[in-house]
């Protein structure tokens, strides 16, 4: 009987390298992509996959979320993030919130491939750049939010200086919809105003293109 690998993430060409990776290596994996957290975990409530693989910036809920909502709803999930995100606080999240693996987008595939193995037998697998970021000083900004993709473009066009109206006519949605992110932005930072939300990403780094 064959295995589900569970793949959300919304980059086609990140998605179809996994699969052919998953199907030349693991033979005995088939693979179900997914581009959504949402469509994911709705994937979850009848399937049972061996392991999932999570990108962490995802059009709708970010990674962290989901691992949050699959380990709770659906315990004993075997989650591996492989991301191109490389801050200490996302991995920190991750692996707090259920991930029992986290590698870079960057990996090798004989990396890959034994993440995926170690993660699937219920093993902790972080790959060694990692392994030496969750090693490295605490730093100030070491509890801060992960923000989904719409929402770190949101930041960086109000660093921009561009008014809601700006943003939302450069992103096609609507400026309510904008003036909703900035407000979650907002609460997601516990920032008192628009000047301590941009210092604060400034810091992280979140602003860097």
């Amino acid at each position: 009987m064959q295995k589900i690998a569970l793949i959300v993430e919304d980059h086609p060409i990140v998605s179809e390298s996994l699969t052919t990776l998953i199907h030349s290596q693991l033979p005995d994996f088939n693979c179900h992509s997914v581009t959504t957290g949402h469509d994911g975990l709705a994937f979850l409530n009848g399937n049972k996959p061996a392991i999932i693989l999570l990108d962490i910036n995802l059009p709708d809920i970010s990674g962290i979320e989901f691992c949050q909502q699959a380990t709770t709803r659906f315990p004993g999930m075997h989650i591996l993030v492989i991301t191109s995100i490389e801050q200490r606080h996302v991995v920190e999240q991750a692996l707090q919130n259920g991930a029992l693996g986290f590698i870079l987008k960057s990996s090798d595939t004989e990396e890959i491939v034994e993440a995926i193995q170690q993660v699937v037998n219920g093993n902790q697998y972080v790959s060694p750049l990692v392994e030496a970021l969750l090693k490295g000083k605490s730093t100030p900004v070491g509890n801060l939010p992960v923000l989904t993709r719409r929402e770190i473009e949101v930041l960086r066009l109000i660093a921009d200086g561009h008014t809601n109206q700006e943003i939302a006519d450069k992103l096609f949605i609507s400026s309510w919809t904008v003036d909703t992110h900035r407000k979650n932005l907002l609460v997601k930072f516990n920032a008192k105003n628009t000047a301590i939300l941009i210092k604060t990403a400034a810091a992280a780094g979140l602003l860097d293109f």
